[in-house]
Formats: C-alpha cells, sequence, structure tokens
C-alpha cells in the first residue's frame, strides 16, 4: 500500500524494518561457526566501553572532529546515546558471562569505563538509562546458576577503585548543553530519574512526553477504522506529516515507537502478530528456562526491543543489524527454547 502516490526508494526504505530480519538467516548459514562468532563478538564489545568514551571526547573536545563529514549531512561521531545504553549493556553482560576471558587488567578497565559511560548517557538518554538498568536487573534476576559467585567478587573487589577513578572524571567534564537542553552531570541524571518516576517539573521534558503521547494516540486511533485495519496506511510516507504531528526535524518520518512504527504502516493484524512473536520470544525467560548463554541473550534482545519502543531505534540499520543477528544467535544457540 502506497506504491502508487510515494517514491519506490520509500518504500523499499520502509519496507526495510522487517527486511532486516534476513541477518537472521545469514546465522544460520554460519551455525557450525559459532565458537568464532561468540569469539569476535566478545572481542567488539571489549573494546566499546572505551571506544565510546573516546568518541564522546573527540566530539565535544577535538575542534577538527566536531563537525568532520563522511557521508551526508550527519557529523561521522554523532552517534544516539540511547542506542549507546544497549550496546554498554552487552559489554556488562558479556562480561559477566566470560569473565574468563578477560585479564584482571581488562576486567578493571572495563568496569571503570562502563560506570563512566553509563554516567554520562544516563545524563542525555532516559530510554538509554532505563534499558540498561532494567536489563541488568533481569539478568542478575533470572539467572538461577552460579556462574556469578566468582563474577560478583570481582565486581565487589573492583567497584570502589572504579568509582574513585570514575567520579573525578566525570565532574571534570565540562560540555555544551545538547539541542534537547540536556547536559553532563548529576542533576541531570536526577532531573531524568525523577521524569522516570513521575516527579519532574521541567516543561522540556513534559512537552516531550506529551508530544509522543499525542502521536501514538493519533496512530491508534487511525488504526483501528476498516480502512486501515488490515493494511495500515502502508510505506512510503512521512508520518510525522500524514499525522499532522508538528515538528522542527523535517528527516522524521516515524514514531519513537518501533511496534506503533508496525500498527501505523502495516495495520493491526501484522502488529498483533509481531506482538505474539515477541512474546514466544522472550517468554521462556521469565519462566527460568534458560542457560546462562540462552538467558543472556534474551535479554539482550529484550533491552533492544525495550529501547525501540520509546526510539527510532530498528527502523534504520545501527539498531537493526545487531537486533537480528542476536535473534540468530538465540535460535541456534544449543540450549535454545525456540
Amino acid at each position: 500500500k502506497g506504491v502508487q502516490q510515494y517514491p519506490l526508494i520509500d518504500l523499499i526504505r520502509d519496507s526495510f524494518i522487517f527486511q532486516y530480519g534476513w541477518f537472521v538467516f545469514i546465522v544460520f548459514m554460519m551455525a557450525n561457526y559459532q565458537a568464532y562468532i561468540w569469539k569476535q563478538i566478545i572481542l567488539i564489545y571489549k573494546w566499546f566501553p572505551i571506544v565510546a568514551f573516546v568518541i564522546f571526547f573527540a566530539q565535544f573536545f577535538i575542534i577538527p572532529l566536531q563537525e568532520f563529514k563522511l557521508f551526508g549531512d550527519v557529523p561521522l561521531l554523532l552517534y544516539k546515546y540511547g542506542d549507546m545504553g544497549v550496546h554498554l549493556f552487552l559489554s556488562l553482560v558479556l562480561l559477566l558471562l566470560f569473565a574468563d576471558s578477560y585479564n584482571k587488567r581488562w576486567q578493571l578497565t572495563i568496569i571503570v569505563f562502563i560506570i563512566l559511560d553509563f554516567l554520562i548517557l544516563s545524563a542525555y538518554s532516559r530510554s538509554g538509562m532505563l534499558s540498561f538498568v532494567l536489563g541488568t536487573f533481569i539478568f542478575l534476576f533470572y539467572n538461577k546458576t552460579s556462574l556469578f559467585s566468582g563474577t560478583k567478587k570481582m565486581f565487589l573487589k573492583y567497584l570502589p577503585w572504579a568509582m574513585l577513578i570514575v567520579i573525578p572524571i566525570y565532574l571534570s567534564l565540562k560540555v555544551d548543553e545538547n539541542f534537547q537542553g540536556r547536559n553532563i552531570g548529576f542533576q541531570q541524571i536526577k532531573d531524568n530519574f525523577g521524569f522516570v518516576v513521575g516527579s519532574t517539573t521541567n516543561v522540556s521534558s513534559e512537552d516531550n512526553l506529551l508530544w509522543r503521547l499525542v502521536w501514538w494516540a493519533k496512530i491508534i486511533d487511525y488504526s483501528f477504522t476498516p480502512s486501515n485495519f488490515i493494511t495500515g496506511k502502508g510505506l512510503g510516507m512521512s508520518l510525522a506529516t500524514t499525522d499532522d504531528i508538528l515538528t522542527s526535524d523535517e528527516a522524521l518520518r516515524s514514531p519513537h515507537n518501533f511496534h506503533l512504527n508496525i500498527m501505523a504502516r502495516f495495520g493491526v493484524v501484522l502488529f498483533f502478530a509481531w506482538v505474539y512473536w515477541l512474546w514466544l520470544l522472550l517468554k521462556p525467560m521469565f519462566k527460568k528456562q534458560l542457560s546462562s548463554k540462552s538467558l543472556a541473550i534474551a535479554c539482550i534482545l529484550f533491552v533492544f526491543i525495550f529501547n525501540a519502543s520509546f526510539d527510532v531505534f530498528l527502523e534504520g540499520p545501527m539498531g537493526a543489524f545487531p537486533f537480528w543477528t542476536w535473534v540468530g544467535l538465540f535460535f541456534i544457540t544449543e540450549d535454545s527454547p525456540v
């Protein structure tokens, strides 16, 4: 739906919110190389907390790199802090799961940078902060093995030293406010946490919440009409324009909610099919039916899905590539319940 009204390239782009799922089958084709895949993933996320901080530092303190653009009009070093929260959680989970793969110096180094990055992203992104915290809580709560006996001792040993290193560094970071009026500091973290628990008095935060709720309510309202229930509005259009949502961001085409984006473009039937698939995917996690490795992957998928409920995350390759790769790994894991 929409093929006659909108450019083909826009239809293809919108269809890719599901086309990225082909990555699952790419992982299937590499099912005999699981040891190699895990080794490479551990290597990537062993370095991620360090690289994330280096990019943050370069973005604000190395002037020639601040506006350096390699593709289009977007600065190369610009990234979303909600996405950072998801990948930082992956770094923590892999450290907990494969602690023996890190020597003691690396363990302390990664803990320091995870805490530092978490404080930075918590000032800029509520969804990133919540994704990290919820994912960590669920992973620790539902794990039923003695895997973490030694890991807990490691954290208790290194945490005081890590905090002594992190807090002075964090307090010394002085940067300008971002486009949302947020800045580095414990006061901003407190304000963001207050917003989450419903005790904020920040007008900008309230306006942001109202803007989202109005858009989501409009999507639900027109999706349950005869013309949209089965097929949705279709592909190719900017939902921000067709839904009359006032925004200064001309590039914004979809609501900050992947699930409602499915409802708006594909209809209610496919939306409920998507929700049911998520339930089948994650149900074993909450019933404590998973081993530590499968539980880790399920928690990772949960964090991706949670962040995508408040951000334009799985609509693009930055979030979709790793998400569907982890779905594939979940399916081919030896003790997978699916």
